[in-house]
């Protein structure tokens, strides 16, 4: 069983389907972009009841009963949704339902979701419309209060381990990157791709171990971009963490980097580490939203060492 069957979104819709009140829309909330659409998709085939023929033509995106919009890396448009408007009127044809899933609503214009409102009002009979978004607030209220909003925001730290450890078998670091990666899958993925993390948690292990008002500078340009801040503060997390754990005698690390966390521990009383690392995950959420690169790591590596 795949780790999003055991989510509680996935077992809303089963529940749902199996007891005959599926809803005519369903907006999925997941911060996942890289697997939203196949998530959609899933819940897709529970909603079509769908045998294993077409669960296989629904996740290839060619099953005749269930549309997929927008194209792959495009933005649905008012195009895009008249087609779904006029397709959502025409019979099943293999079955007795029909399903309409948009990827990415979060990127759909107001005129298009306007027009998408028009049939979420008043849909045609067995017909259900699966909306997903990486943030629900993008999404025109109107639109929001005619769907049933699931919410997939993370995934257990095990189920993580367990899906990077089934899908890149060569890495030996699955634990380190389940712990990374926030509970997002995507994310996971993204760091199973990359590099080794032994390097670069070993800059942010030294980063923290000789961290001074002096170097603040220099830290903040050791971060050339976004993508590389971003997986330097979830380092540094990781690394707060295990110091932590051998700041409190305990041998539960993570990193694999037992010298470093007692470098790290060395420097820093239990409270210090424990506000580090609350001022590490702000900044992570800051970057996020497109807070200034420099700034954000300024303040926080100020933050870190006022917090000693």
């Amino acid at each position: 069983m795949s780790a999003f069957e055991e989510s509680r979104a996935y077992k809303i819709v089963a529940e749902d389907a199996a007891g005959g009140t599926l809803s005519h829309a369903y907006l999925l909330v997941c911060p996942d972009a890289r697997n939203l659409r196949t998530f959609l998709k899933e819940l897709a085939k529970l909603v079509i009841g769908a045998d294993a023929r077409a669960a296989r033509l629904i996740g290839a995106e060619m099953y005749s009963d269930c549309r997929v919009f927008p194209a792959p890396e495009a933005k649905a448009t008012v195009a895009d949704v008249k087609e779904l408007l006029d397709d959502c009127y025409i019979r099943p044809v293999e079955g007795e339902r029909k399903v309409f899933v948009l990827d990415n609503m979060q990127d759909m214009l107001a005129p298009a979701q306007n027009k998408l409102l028009k049939v979420l009002e008043e849909p045609p009979a067995n017909v259900h419309f699966l909306l997903g978004t990486t943030n629900e607030f993008p999404v025109l209220p109107t639109v929001r209060s005619r769907a049933k909003k699931l919410e997939l925001f993370s995934f257990p730290e095990s189920a993580v381990e367990a899906h990077i450890r089934a899908l890149y078998p060569a890495r030996k670091d699955a634990r380190e990157i389940a712990a990374l990666s926030g509970g997002v899958l995507g994310r996971a993925e993204e760091l199973a791709e990359g590099g080794s993390l032994a390097e670069e948690g070993e800059a942010a292990a030294q980063l923290l171990a000789t961290l001074s008002p002096a170097g603040v500078p220099a830290a903040v340009r050791s971060c050339a971009d976004r993508a590389q801040a971003g997986r330097m503060l979830a380092l540094m997390r990781l690394c707060l963490r295990d110091a932590l754990m051998c700041r409190l005698g305990k041998e539960e690390l993570i990193s694999g980097g037992a010298e470093n966390a007692r470098r790290i521990a060395a420097r820093y009383s239990a409270a210090a580490l424990v506000r580090a690392q609350d001022a590490a995950a702000r900044a992570e959420k800051e970057l996020k939203f497109n807070a200034n690169l420099a700034m954000c790591l300024e303040a926080l590596f100020i933050a870190i060492l006022e917090g000693r």
